[in-house]
């Protein structure tokens, strides 16, 4: 054990604090009050027969359990409360439980202490005064607001190691607010609304940690609510409320960040967790700490040495089959073992020396006991076995043997990389957990408590890191790990969707302490408007429950505002952020946690990324030799079975920004035009998927994608949009793609700039429900010298809306303008756009004004091009509200885009 801890194989294990995950029923004081709570424990103590051990320890506890209440009772009349009987109204009921949880305080150095669930009991009482005339809202918005100023007030004293582990001081005061009863009817009070509004009252702050129980069958009119303060805030964490109840029914509590257990009936011994990613490195060290050499698994030793894994295996690569057998089958089951006999001496000394007298008072006295294991490094072993089995991984060693890095085989071969909804290291990551799990579950554990995994790190995700070497999958010596079950930073490439399938197929019933996902998004990912933003995040949540994901923590910040409050923590004093299943002030965190939690993925808008490092010289835009090979009407009609082949660039799981709701963006490969402002100069040459595979995707493969992730993409009108290079040049491939969209009931929308005639556009419009119509300029000359094009081609962009509305009235066209100084934001433009516009009578959903930016100028220079703008400064704000400005005063509904 001691060697464990001192390798830091287990880790979080502080010499001071106490085991906190109890969430003592502090509701039971205001319904039956001290006196009777006493009473009953005293009948509780005389039920208990015999003289076992077990007996002797339960009345031993029963005592301590009295003894702590009547000191409450004590301390409550220093208060001048007397808690002795029921509480008689709203001010008393929340002065009671406070009460109650202040003693537990005082009581305990608690690594978490939680309230519990207090909004649909406190209701009962604030709907009484307000019916009885005895309070007003006001009255009892103000009894909420002192409530969670105490709240925020209470502090402990932390040890250095403590607080290395948890930063920023952090006490989990959770409160689970929401969720439903076991019929499905909401739980959702107005009190519920008074906890949440104490955000805006009293402003941002990670305590209480504000824990919403999310149900599909909740008022919308509360997620948008939930939504709003987030955003507004990043003070709030979601769990899965219709996964927990099925397990807890509906009156459970969360302890900590994501422990879920019935108030008052279980409670839960926890401690430590695992790095899994150090006893993986031990199959790669006989047995050994990568780091200093300390033996600690006599089996691994033997079984590396017949292998021949360690000293002088450099010229060889790693055998995968091998290393599954020595973690899987040797590691994992040697680890649950020593963990679970750490975990019982733990909690067998606990209960001898620091009984919660108080907190257990508050519980049924025959308790369910549930052991709280967990692990760190989840993405990094997934990831690192996922090298070994799909690509060729040398282990690279000091002269004691050791493991010091690793070499890939084939650099430029892709492999799979946890957060892409790829089963193919997804599962890994499942088998981690699951296997991990099943070796605990077997173990005899202190007090027939029943096994339960968490994946969580807190903010030690770091300290873990710090602790660790080199790993197969690329990742060096000291780097942090992803916290909780998060993906490794960055390595989520494929959109936010992607990334929330990912997490969401670790299994709950093998994980039931919990399963962290710390989330992070650009305010403009949600979209433009604050509405829309609020709806696209609540229906974020519905589809990642819906996914049975268990927890979120929602971050809605921009990277800059991060960077800044870095460099000059007093201008942000108050910022908050979720860190790891628990808020916490920016400015409170070391200065390397801020710079790990800057490094973490943030999902943005829609932008395509280069698909390929190395682009391929037959795609190079500037090779017109090249490209005139593919004739464009060799895109049209290729088929893959019964399905259709389309030359595709990138996907992007996750947009709000091109079309309604939430949407899933396809990049075609291909496009007759190179804007001056083009983002994209990658997708502009021409690629056949017959002759070019790596760009070949069917209908089928991308309909199928949108099955999987139609619980997100359904609400509110989401869909799919394809989008360029120029979509239109391969109108069979993406008419098929809508069939099947609309097969599976997503909205569709084609972003475009124009190409053909009627003919291709007769074979995608009548599958076609949203159109984003990217208007170079009015002027036929002007649009054509934006977009390198002949002006009879820019001319066919003002038929193709005509022909829309005139044809296809129930589609709605966008106009896409791009706001350039001196070229597009001319009077003249202006002057012409505003007419055409409105000419298209109800067929126009809006003219969208995009300034023009400078975003994707680093690309030109990677791909060996000129930049054709290289003059033009971005387009000022103010000066696109201008043209808003005139767009509107013509009648015309306008939408400014940010960047």
């Amino acid at each position: 054990m001691r060697a464990a801890r001192h390798t830091h194989l287990l880790t979080g294990l502080p010499d001071a604090y106490g085991r906190g995950r109890l969430i003592g029923d502090y509701r039971r004081l205001a319904l039956y009050g001290a006196d009777e709570l006493i009473r009953r424990k005293k009948l509780d103590y005389n039920a208990v027969a015999g003289s076992s051990p077990d007996a002797m320890q339960l009345r031993s506890e029963i005592t301590k359990q009295v003894k702590g209440l009547k000191e409450l009772v004590t301390m409550s009349d220093s208060y001048g409360v007397d808690i002795r009987l029921p509480a008689k109204n709203f001010r008393e009921a929340a002065q009671f439980m406070w009460l109650g949880h202040t003693a537990a305080l005082k009581e305990q150095d608690g690594a978490a202490m939680s309230v519990g669930r207090w909004d649909a009991f406190l209701d009962i009482f604030a709907e009484k005064d307000l019916a009885d005339g005895t309070a007003t809202e006001q009255d009892l918005q103000e009894v909420i607001d002192d409530l969670v100023i105490k709240m925020r007030l209470v502090r402990h004293l932390r040890p250095p190691a403590y607080n290395e582990l948890f930063s920023g001081d952090p006490t989990w005061l959770t409160l689970a607010l929401g969720g439903c009863t076991e019929d499905t009817k909401s739980m959702v009070t107005k009190t519920t609304f008074r906890f949440l509004h104490t955000l805006t009252n009293l402003g941002a702050s990670p305590e209480p940690n504000i824990t919403i129980l999310w149900s599909q069958n909740l008022p919308n009119t509360f997620k948008d609510y939930c939504a709003r303060m987030s955003i507004a805030s990043s003070s709030i964490q979601y769990e899965n409320d219709d996964m927990m109840r099925s397990i807890f029914g509906c009156d459970y509590g969360i302890a900590c960040c994501v422990s879920g257990m019935r108030v008052g009936v279980d409670m839960q011994f926890f401690g430590a967790r695992t790095n899994m990613v150090k006893l993986l490195l031990m199959c790669l060290n006989g047995g050994r700490d990568e780091l200093h050499g300390d033996k600690l698994c006599p089996k691994l030793e033997s079984e590396c040495k017949k292998l021949g894994i360690g000293p002088g295996d450099g010229d060889r690569p790693l055998n995968y089959d091998d290393i599954e057998r020595l973690y899987f089958d040797i590691a994992i089951p040697w680890m649950a073992e020593l963990y679970a006999d750490t975990m019982n001496c733990i909690h067998y000394s606990h209960d001898l020396t620091c009984y919660e007298n108080i907190q257990m008072a508050l519980h049924n006295t025959n308790v369910n006991r549930l052991m709280a294991f967990g692990c760190a490094g989840l993405s990094v072993v997934a990831d690192s076995l996922a090298a070994m089995k799909y690509d060729e991984i040398y282990p690279i060693r000091n002269e004691d043997g050791l493991t010091v890095g690793f070499r890939r085989g084939h650099p430029n071969r892709e492999i799979p990389q946890y957060g892409n909804d790829d089963d193919r290291v997804d599962s890994l990551a499942v088998r981690v957990c699951s296997r991990f799990h099943e070796e605990l579950d077997k173990r005899p554990l202190y007090r027939g408590a029943k096994a339960t995994l968490s994946i969580l790190t807190i903010t030690s995700n770091l300290v873990y890191g710090k602790a660790t070497g080199a790993t197969p999958d690329g990742r060096l010596q000291g780097d942090a790990f992803a916290p909780g079950g998060n993906p490794m930073h960055g390595r989520d490439k494929n959109g936010a969707l992607a990334s929330l399938a990912s997490v969401a197929k670790l299994p709950y019933s093998k994980c039931m302490d919990g399963i962290s996902n710390t989330f992070c998004l650009l305010p403009n990912a949600l979209g433009r408007q604050a509405t829309t933003q609020s709806a696209n995040l609540a229906t974020l949540l519905d589809g990642y429950f819906a996914h049975n994901g268990h927890h979120l923590n929602i971050n809605v910040l921009r990277r800059e505002v991060l960077q800044d409050a870095h460099l000059h923590p007093e201008k942000y004093p108050n910022l908050t952020i979720r860190v790891s299943g628990y808020a916490v002030r920016f400015n409170r965190l070391t200065p390397e946690q801020r710079e790990e939690v800057m490094a973490r993925t943030m999902h943005s808008a829609t932008t395509v990324t280069m698909a390929k490092k190395d682009p391929d010289p037959v795609y190079a835009p500037e090779d017109e030799e090249k490209k005139e090979e593919v004739h464009l009407d060799e895109l049209e009609g290729i088929k893959a079975g019964v399905a259709k082949l389309g030359s595709v660039y990138s996907l992007e799981t996750f947009s709000t920004t091109d079309g309604p709701g939430i949407r899933t963006n396809i990049f075609l490969q291909g496009c007759p035009k190179k804007c001056l402002f083009c983002c994209n100069p990658e997708t502009q040459a021409m690629a056949n998927p017959q002759q070019h595979p790596e760009f070949a995707m069917s209908s089928a493969e991308i309909g199928s994608l949108l099955n999987k992730y139609q619980e997100w993409l359904k609400p509110r009108g989401g869909g799919v949009t394809v989008s360029g290079g120029e979509a239109m040049l391969q109108p069979d491939f993406v008419a098929d793609l809508f069939q099947r969209a609309k097969d599976i009931g997503v909205s569709t929308c084609l972003d475009t700039a124009c190409y053909g005639n009627k003919r291709r556009w007769d074979k995608l419009l009548p599958v076609t429900d949203n159109v984003l119509l990217c208007l170079k300029g009015m002027d036929n000359e002007i649009a054509a010298k934006v977009a390198q094009a002949p002006a009879h081609e820019m001319a066919k962009s003002k038929e193709f809306a005509r022909y829309i509305h005139e044809a296809y009235p129930n589609i709605k066209i966008t106009l896409r303008w791009v706001i350039m100084k001196g070229m597009t934001d001319t009077d003249s433009e202006l002057n012409l756009l505003a007419p055409f516009a409105l000419e298209l009578g109800d067929s126009l959903h809006a003219v969208e004004l995009i300034p023009y930016h400078d975003l994707g100028r680093d690309k030109y220079g990677s791909l060996n091009m000129a930049y054709p703008l290289e003059d033009m400064t971005p387009y000022k704000y103010e000066d696109a509200v201008v043209v808003k400005e005139k767009l509107e005063a013509a009648g015309v509904r306008t939408i400014l885009s940010s960047v």
